[in-house]
C-alpha cells in the first residue's frame, strides 16, 4: 500500500473511531452490538496504518512500542489494582472481563470528584437516559428492586479515608453504591464487593455477604426535569458534602462525611 493510501486509512479510520465515541450516547441500546463490532473495524484498521507509518520511520520494534502502549494503556489504567490515593486520579475503574465493557455504550461513563475533610474522593457511575421513557418507577428501573445506581458497572466509590455514606461506615479503598428506588425514599446499599457486573441477578450471596450497610434517604422532586442521569456535590454549612442524585424529576441527597471522632 503506498503511503498516501496508509495515510488516508489512518485518517478515515480515526474519525471514524472518534465518531463512533461521539454518537454512541445517542443510539439505542439494540443497535450498540452493531456499532461495537464497526468501531473495532475502524480500530484495527487505524492501528494497522499507524503501524505501517511507524515502521516506515522508526522500524517494526517501534512500530509494536507504540501499538502496544496505545492500546494497553486504557485498559492497564482502569484494571489496574491501584491504591485508592492513586486510585482517585487515574481513570475510572472497568471489569474487562465482562464482555459488555468492550461495547460502545449508550449510557457513558460519568464521574464526580470532589474533598472531604481534604481528602479526593471520586465517585464513578454510568449515566442512562430516559429517551422520552419513565425511568424511575418505570420498566426500567422499578420502585422497591435493587439497583446499580446507574448502568453497566455498579456505582463504584473511590476514597483513601473512612467515610461515613448515608450514615454507614466505609473504609477506605473502593466501595460500590446501590440503592432501592422507592416514591418517597431510597435505600442507601454500600458494599464493598466491586468486581461484579451491575444487574440484579449479579447481587448474589457472596456480594450480599460484602454489604457494609444500609439507610433510608428521602427522595425530593426536582423543579426540571434532568435527561441524563446525574451525580453532583452540593456541600453544607456544617462541612458535609451531599451527593446528589438527579434524574428525571427526582432528587436524592446521600451524605458523605468522616467519622465523627
Amino acid at each position: 500500500m503506498s503511503l498516501p493510501a496508509v495515510r488516508r486509512t489512518l485518517l478515515l479510520a480515526g474519525l471514524g473511531l472518534i465518531a463512533g465515541l461521539l454518537v454512541a450516547p445517542a443510539l439505542p441500546p439494540s443497535l450498540m452490538f452493531a456499532a461495537s463490532i464497526a468501531w473495532y473495524l475502524a480500530l484495527v484498521l487505524c492501528s494497522g496504518a499507524l503501524c505501517v507509518l511507524v515502521t516506515r520511520r522508526a522500524g517494526r520494534a517501534a512500530a509494536v512500542a507504540v501499538l502496544a502502549l496505545g492500546l494497553g494503556a486504557p485498559i492497564v489504567l482502569t484494571a489496574l489494582p491501584a491504591p485508592p490515593e492513586i486510585a482517585v486520579h487515574l481513570p475510572c475503574p472497568r471489569n474487562w472481563a465482562w464482555l459488555p465493557t468492550w461495547q460502545l455504550r449508550s449510557s457513558p461513563m460519568g464521574s464526580v470528584s470532589f474533598t472531604v475533610d481534604g481528602a479526593p474522593v471520586k465517585v464513578c457511575y454510568g449515566r442512562p437516559a430516559a429517551r422520552g421513557r419513565t425511568m424511575l418507577g418505570g420498566r426500567r428501573v422499578p420502585f422497591g428492586r435493587l439497583w446499580r445506581t446507574g448502568a453497566n458497572e455498579p456505582t463504584i466509590i473511590i476514597t483513601p479515608i473512612p467515610l461515613e455514606i448515608a450514615e454507614v461506615p466505609v473504609p477506605a479503598g473502593r466501595a460500590s453504591l446501590y440503592t432501592i428506588p422507592g416514591p418517597e425514599s431510597w435505600e442507601v446499599i454500600v458494599n464493598r464487593a466491586t468486581a461484579q457486573w451491575g444487574i440484579e441477578s449479579e447481587y448474589t450471596e457472596r456480594v450480599r455477604a460484602e454489604e457494609l450497610g444500609r439507610s433510608i434517604v428521602p427522595s425530593e422532586r426536582g423543579a426540571a426535569p434532568v435527561e441524563r442521569l446525574t451525580l453532583a456535590t452540593d456541600r453544607r454549612p456544617d462541612d458535609l458534602v451531599d451527593l446528589v442524585l438527579a434524574w428525571e424529576t427526582t432528587r436524592v441527597r446521600i451524605s458523605v462525611r468522616r467519622p465523627l471522632p
